[in-house]
C-alpha cells in the first residue's frame, strides 16, 4: 500500500513539474496579446528573392506599381508569437477571398501561407481575418514619398517614423517598427504597426524591438517598377 501511495505521489509531483516547465499554454487560437500589421516594401523583396522566383508581383507595371504591400497580420505575444494554431478544421482560404486580396497582397501563395501560419491563431475565419487585415492596412496612410517613388532614396529609421507619424497623428514611435535587410545597402524591408485586438493603435511588444529590427544609420529605398 505504501509503495502504491509513494508511486502516486511521485506521479503527481512529476506532472506538476512538467506543467510548471511548460508554462502558459501557447499556440491556442484567439489567445494572444496584440496584432502586428506587416507591410513589406515590394521593390526590396523583388531584388532579394522575388526576381529569382519569377514572382508576378515583381513585373513592371504601368499603373499602380507595387510599393508597400501587405505581408500579413500577425497575432503576437508580448514576447514571442503563436503560429500554426489548431482550429478544428482545415485552414482553407476560399478562392473568392484570395481574389479580393490580390490588389494589396499580390501573391496567392502568400495569402494561403499567412492564414495557415498566423490567421489560424487569430481565432477568426479567413473572411474575418482578411477583412480585418484590409481594414488595418487601409487605416495606415502612406507618406507621399513612399507611394510610388520613381527614383532611389535614402532614409533613416527616425525619419521614416517621423514621416509616418506626420500623416498618421495617432501613431507614436513605439507603435511602429522598421525592418531593414542587411547587406545590399541596408535596404528598407518592411514596417510593422501594432494594434490591439480591437484594431486600435498600441505600443509594440518586444518582437518589434527596434535595435533588433534595424540598426542601420540610413536605409536604401529602391524605386517601384514602372513599365514604360
Amino acid at each position: 500500500m505504501r509503495s502504491l501511495l509513494l508511486a502516486a505521489l511521485i506521479a503527481i509531483l512529476g506532472n506538476s513539474v512538467a506543467l510548471a516547465q511548460r508554462g502558459p499554454e501557447r499556440n491556442v487560437a484567439g489567445k494572444f496579446d496584440y496584432y502586428s500589421l506587416v507591410m513589406s516594401w515590394s521593390p526590396t523583396y523583388c531584388a532579394a528573392e522575388g526576381d529569382r522566383r519569377r514572382d508576378p508581383q515583381c513585373r513592371p507595371r504601368k499603373e499602380r506599381p507595387y510599393a508597400f504591400v501587405l505581408h500579413g497580420l500577425w497575432p503576437q505575444y508580448e514576447r514571442g508569437f503563436p503560429n500554426n494554431c489548431r482550429i478544428g478544421r482545415r485552414p482553407f482560404v476560399p478562392q473568392k477571398i484570395i481574389n479580393a486580396m490580390l490588389d494589396i497582397m499580390p501573391s496567392r501563395g502568400l495569402i494561403i501561407h499567412e492564414y495557415k501560419k498566423h490567421g489560424t491563431c487569430s481565432g477568426l475565419t479567413p473572411a474575418q481575418y482578411y477583412g480585418a487585415s484590409r481594414k488595418l492596412f487601409d487605416f495606415i496612410k502612406i507618406p507621399e514619398r513612399f507611394i510610388a517613388p520613381e527614383k532611389e532614396q535614402f532614409v533613416t529609421v527616425r525619419e521614416l517614423k517621423r514621416e509616418f507619424a506626420r500623416v498618421n497623428p495617432a501613431l507614436k514611435p513605439d507603435m511602429i517598427g522598421v525592418v531593414c535587410r542587411r547587406g545590399g545597402g541596408n535596404r528598407l524591408r518592411e514596417i510593422r504597426v501594432c494594434f490591439t485586438k480591437r484594431g486600435r493603435l498600441r505600443a509594440c511588444g518586444s518582437n518589434e524591438n527596434q535595435r533588433r529590427l534595424c540598426r542601420a544609420d540610413k536605409m536604401f529605398v529602391p524605386p517601384v517598377r514602372y513599365s514604360r
